[in-house]
């Protein structure tokens, strides 16, 4: 398999940022990197930056590792602005 990286775009409104192609192995390791200024959120579609539906934080310049399976989706939102094409997610597909 080959490794592969796509740069993603979220806003202050949540945004699918990552889909697992059809056919990917069951959980297949994924990092997500943070290269915009502020803090993103990561979670499903009803995330948030706040409250009861806050996603999982992911500060300015860190990393998540994450294990999907084929068709999962991930969502992002921004604390702050748009965060165009500065999360990588990186993953063997």
């Amino acid at each position: 398999m080959a490794f592969k990286h796509i740069n993603a775009t979220t806003f202050t409104t949540p945004t699918a940022i990552f889909t697992a192609p059809t056919g990917l192995p069951r959980q297949t390791p994924i990092t997500i990197y943070n290269g915009h200024s502020a803090a993103i959120f990561i979670g499903d579609a009803t995330i948030s930056t706040s409250g009861a539906t806050i996603g999982s934080t992911l500060n300015n310049a860190a990393r998540l590792n994450l294990y999907v399976n084929s068709g999962d989706v991930i969502y992002a939102v921004s604390a702050s602005g748009s965060a165009a094409g500065a999360i990588v997610i990186t993953y063997a597909g």
